[in-house]
């Protein structure tokens, strides 16, 4: 698998180059409360400035406005931050608006109606805006969207700086992990997980099963689970998973009342769980082990953390949407890759091609 990063570019000189970065930030009121993702966009606008880029359009989403403009869901915060980090820079609010700015940020790009529907007359139009297209947004290479599909049909393609390190771990992770390999996967949805899971049934040692995604395969061992969440659409291939590699995904093991509703991994299975993570070489981490918003329900969440964390020998990839929130307060090591990717990473690992790197990755 080879790479096109902005690395191979030879030259950006006179060259207006659009940068899809990810700027779907929390917010409070107009306060960016995790800038996480903003940070991974720098070092990506600043070796464009060092190549002598004429121009750098900065393009990306807030939010879900559904293709109508919601002043709440306006970039403005987003523009005020790059300020402090970036002299010369312009908000505009149409591809139509032209701006001499060295840096210039377009409006959310779902305020557009085209952009979710893949238009392809909208990528024409936006692809106007410049020479060269740079993915710098993985957190939405699994979304068909204009922004990251089908305008690298207009101009050439390459992968950010950032861009280029998430394929280059979750692949090397993916492809070439070392023994022993430990999954853990949590979360509510299991729908999002089961591609993830299937796809490590052969690679991994263990898959390590927590959150709402457990429920669904204790309820398919014949286990009770209370008034726990469940999709009992997926029991069937629960079941069916079980039956074969049983040895491999590891369940939760505290017991609850028929009255009970499962909300947290307890000490036992935290204890189980934390023995297995110790003795892998390789560590895949997605989605919480409960409702860890709740501090009576976070326990487990940061138990498992910390215990990831503590393995000084793996080499560890932790992604998915909860993450930034989890690892704030963590000391984060040279062994651990941090994904910007929820969806993304787990489509990715899963084996999907992703919309977004369809020119990239060759």
């Amino acid at each position: 698998m080879k790479i096109k990063s902005i690395k191979s570019v030879k030259s950006f000189k006179k060259k207006i180059v659009l940068v899809r970065a990810d700027f779907d930030v929390p917010l409070k009121g107009n306060r960016i409360v995790d800038d996480t993702r903003l940070k991974t966009l720098i070092p990506t606008v600043e070796y464009l400035l060092v190549k002598k880029a004429k121009q750098i359009v900065l393009v990306g989403h807030l939010g879900r406005p559904n293709g109508k403009v919601d002043k709440k869901l306006s970039l403005a915060p987003v523009v005020k931050y790059l300020k402090k980090e970036f002299k010369d820079i312009d908000f505009i609010k149409s591809p139509d608006e032209k701006s001499d700015s060295k840096i210039v940020v377009l409006e959310n790009i779902r305020f557009f109606k085209g952009e979710e529907q893949n238009d392809k007359k909208f990528a024409k139009q936006l692809s106007k805006l410049a020479d060269i297209y740079v993915n710098e947004c993985f957190s939405s290479s699994h979304r068909n969207d204009v922004s990251v599909s089908a305008i690298q049909n207009f101009l050439p393609s390459y992968a950010g700086l950032h861009l280029e390190k998430e394929i280059s771990s979750l692949s090397l992770v993916k492809d070439k992990a070392k023994k022993p390999l430990v999954v853990i996967i949590g979360g509510a949805k299991i729908e999002t997980k089961l591609p993830v899971i299937n796809s490590f049934l052969d690679k991994a040692e263990y898959i390590l099963v927590g959150g709402a995604v457990a429920n669904n395969f204790m309820m398919a061992r014949g286990e009770n689970v209370g008034k726990s969440l469940i999709d009992k659409k997926y029991l069937p291939d629960a079941k069916k998973i079980l039956k074969k590699f049983k040895h491999k995904v590891i369940l939760p093991v505290d017991y609850i009342s028929e009255k009970d509703k499962i909300l947290d991994i307890g000490p036992r299975t935290i204890m189980l769980f934390n023995g297995i993570i110790k003795s892998a070489k390789t560590i895949i981490w997605n989605g919480p082990m409960g409702n860890f918003e709740k501090k009576k329900f976070a326990n487990g969440t940061f138990k498992v953390v910390e215990g990831i964390l503590n393995n000084n020998k793996a080499n560890i990839v932790i992604g998915g949407g909860e993450t930034g929130e989890v690892l704030k307060d963590q000391k984060i090591k040279k062994n651990v890759f941090v994904s910007v990717g929820g969806g993304a990473m787990l489509e990715f690992l899963a084996g999907k091609k992703l919309p977004g790197l369809k020119k990239i990755i060759k």
